[in-house]
């Protein structure tokens, strides 16, 4: 099980940024979602190619008014150094962001420039957590899952109401609404597949 989920992990991890049309399509041959759809149990089926240039256009540009990152400081509350609520969610570099950080470190890893403002993003957490995996260390890993990914309901929320928006908004046609709608159902299958295959992973005793 640890293996399968490790390579689910790696595989899946890229499907949560921009990815560019080419990477897309190598994605849907390899069906790199399969690894976590099958630790999960569900099935996750593949959108169009505009279904998922929608998505990454909409949804995973920060700035946007359908902008959903997957980002885990968006959707926990962010403390002050003194413990004071600064924010219910929706800011960056939260406490989880500076602990992802120091785990990186710890691992003698450095935090790709792209996500300097994030390295609690959900593809960088699929990869640390595939290497605790990898080398063995469960205890590390279960500690990960249990510390970092507790927000994806949170997420998947988010993700509904972007869904609920974009058919509403009149500044798309028709064709686009239809696309946002069918790349956001994967991107919401997809956030349910690796919530759940984590857990299961959690699960096994170290």
């Amino acid at each position: 099980m640890n293996e399968a989920l490790m390579h689910a992990c790696v595989e899946v991890a890229p499907l949560f940024v921009r990815m560019g049309d080419d990477a897309f399509a190598d994605a849907v041959d390899r069906r790199a979602w399969e690894g976590a759809a099958a630790c999960a149990g569900i099935v996750v089926e593949a959108p169009s190619a505009a279904a998922w240039h929608a998505v990454e256009c909409e949804l995973l540009v920060p700035g946007l008014p359908l902008a959903a990152l997957p980002v885990e400081s968006l959707y926990k509350p962010w403390r002050a150094p003194d413990g004071t609520v600064r924010a219910s969610h929706g800011l960056y570099g939260g406490e989880t962001a500076g602990h992802a950080r120091a785990l990186f470190d710890a691992c003698g890893l450095e935090v790709p420039r792209e996500f300097a403002a994030m390295p609690d993003h959900l593809t960088l957490l699929l990869e640390l957590l595939a290497l605790f995996l990898e080398v063995g260390n469960r205890q590390a890993a279960c500690d990960l899952i249990r510390d970092h990914f507790d927000w994806l309901g949170g997420y998947d929320a988010v993700l509904r109401d972007r869904a609920e928006r974009a058919a509403e908004a009149p500044v798309f046609g028709e064709a686009k609404r239809r696309d946002l709608a069918e790349g956001i159902a994967f991107l919401r299958n997809l956030v349910a597949a690796v919530d759940r295959a984590v857990h299961e992973g959690a699960s096994l005793r170290v």
